[in-house]
């Protein structure tokens, strides 16, 4: 038995988030260090990453018109991420839908969202230009685009999260972060064992379909189940950047495993607007990573080597 697990919850990103470490004893004085850390860090990178708040650096980047912004190194290193998990998906991710995203009815946090019929995305193309300039600070996009990092901006914040509790507790035991189902996991569970991320069964409120084991990694579920929208909810944000619209092909949600969260969001992404044979066919060229593929009909698929605790149809 290694000791306890001391928990933390909060709300950032539009969604409710969890810092955790593992501790060996009540009275370990780096537990709160550790915690806050974490926090900071994430209330840092909405700070960067939001689209929905005016003052953030992603908004004044989207607000550039095309030039050149001097933005915060979070901001440069989360558009490097994407811009290389673009290229990697074939564009199945791509983080410069943003206006075909507003124009589906997707414009304000999900909380405030009022419903209206989707309109066209007029001007918008798939693969707007981005431009990062990490030596001088700063990045630009393509006039008349606009980047959302929501999903990856996510995981990317998790990942950065941990690290920032690992460098205030040097040699903590265990640590996860959890935002809102990106999740980032190092080190040990309280028994000495690999954290259990329970997968959420989306056809049945409230049951589990499948639980992972996991040591170390990233965990980021997407799909169209929830954050639904528009007239009779028929409209999700699972833009297909081939149309521009919400996404038809695509299972009802995708759960991806990979060495770190800021990776297994943009697969989780991509993959949830791929049929099953692109997403085995896709998940061929990534041996690091596994997926649970969980179609609007018939059973779950397990996808590479998925750690799950009991066995699903592969």
């Amino acid at each position: 038995m290694i000791g306890r697990l001391v928990q933390r919850t909060f709300r950032a990103m539009g969604t409710s988030c969890a810092v955790a470490v593992t501790t060996r004893s009540a009275g370990e004085p780096r537990v709160e260090r550790a915690l806050d850390a974490g926090e900071a860090e994430v209330a840092a990178c909405e700070q960067a990453l939001s689209r929905f708040r005016p003052d953030s650096d992603l908004s004044r980047l989207n607000g550039g018109e095309g030039g050149w912004v001097d933005v915060d190194m979070r901001l440069l290193e989360a558009l490097s991420a994407a811009l290389h998990a673009r290229e990697i998906t074939d564009g199945k991710f791509d983080p410069t839908i943003l206006p075909a995203l507003v124009a589906a009815g997707y414009d304000r946090t999900f909380d405030e969202l009022e419903e209206r019929p989707a309109r066209t995305a007029d001007g918008w193309r798939a693969a707007a230009e981005i431009e990062v300039d990490a030596g001088a600070g700063r990045a630009r996009v393509e006039a008349g685009a606009a980047v959302d990092l929501g999903g990856i901006g996510k995981g990317f914040s998790a990942t950065r999260a941990l690290q920032a509790m690992q460098s205030a507790w040097p040699g903590l035991p265990g640590g996860l972060v959890d935002l809102g189902g990106d999740i980032a996991l190092a080190g040990v569970t309280p028994d000495g064992g690999p954290w259990r991320v329970a997968i959420a069964d989306p056809r049945t409120p409230g049951a589990t379909l499948a639980t992972l084991m996991v040591e170390s990694g990233g965990v980021a579920t997407s799909g169209r189940d929830r954050r639904r929208f528009g007239p009779d909810r028929t409209l999700h944000h699972l833009i297909d950047p081939a149309t521009g619209a919400s996404a038809l092909a695509g299972p009802l949600t995708v759960t991806v495993v990979a060495p770190d969260a800021t990776e297994a969001e943009p697969h989780a992404t991509a993959l949830a607007v791929s049929s099953l044979p692109e997403a085995r066919a896709h998940l061929s060229r990534f041996p690091q990573l596994s997926a649970l593929y969980v179609p609007r009909d018939g059973e779950p698929v397990a996808i590479g080597n998925l750690p799950l605790l009991a066995e699903v149809a592969a």
